[in-house]
């Protein structure tokens, strides 16, 4: 039995998958239009200086992508920024305690003063 899982396994993995690529494949019989529009919305939450397909489907927002931040709850506001900081400081704080926790344990270790 377990022959039988090991050899078709792999095989109903690859068919799957190819299954999988074509249907999601566009029909060759359909004209592709490189001469597509640009998109336009006229919104104040997609306040784009670019085209907004060059806008989606990025990890990273890029620049002219989205509209500034109005409000210090904004994204890229103030209170962002102060929350960043604030992390800052925790993990520095917490370095602080763990060197200054290892040098006394050093040092009682040791029988000597830091």
């Amino acid at each position: 039995m377990r022959r039988l899982v090991v050899l078709f396994l792999p095989l109903m993995i690859v068919f799957a998958s190819f299954g999988a690529s074509q249907a999601l494949a566009v029909s060759p019989t359909e004209p592709a239009d490189p001469a597509a529009p640009a998109t336009t919305i006229d919104s104040s939450f997609l306040d784009t200086e670019r085209d907004l397909t060059e806008c989606l489907n990025n990890s990273i927002e890029l620049p002219g992508c989205g509209r500034a931040p109005e409000q210090a709850g904004d994204r890229g506001g103030a209170l962002q920024l102060v929350t960043f900081g604030l992390l800052g400081l925790g993990i520095a704080f917490i370095s602080w305690r763990v060197v200054r926790g290892v040098r006394a344990r050093d040092a009682a270790l040791t029988g000597k003063l830091p």
